[in-house]
């Protein structure tokens, strides 16, 4: 699986969630550093189930309200097991990259 260069949903059990450009992975060592991320803290997916998968296949909900972190130029993100990535359209990763908290 390689996913440098292309934009991921991660969700870890500690750090959250947070979307943005793969620069590097080891999945050994779960660690993954994303460029151009940014924090999902509060968001709303076009489905009623609420997964990060709906939000890399769809993007955010356009209607609802969402609370997402300012762009950092780079996030490592340490996980303990679980770490999940997620693959992101170009539409979805621009509908999180481009939003703005009202």
């Amino acid at each position: 699986m390689n996913l440098i260069g292309t934009y991921v949903i991660v969700r870890s059990r500690i750090a959250g969630v947070h979307a943005g450009k793969v620069e590097s992975f080891d999945p050994g060592a779960q660690t993954v550093t994303l460029t151009n991320a940014r924090r999902l803290w509060r968001y709303y997916t076009r489905d009623k189930a609420g997964s990060v998968s709906d939000i890399a296949a769809n993007g955010l909900d356009p209607k609802k309200d969402h609370q997402i972190g300012a762009r950092l130029p780079r996030v490592t993100i340490v996980g303990p097991e679980g770490l999940e990535l997620a693959e992101m359209t170009e539409a979805a990763a621009q509908s999180v990259l481009e939003w703005q908290t009202k």
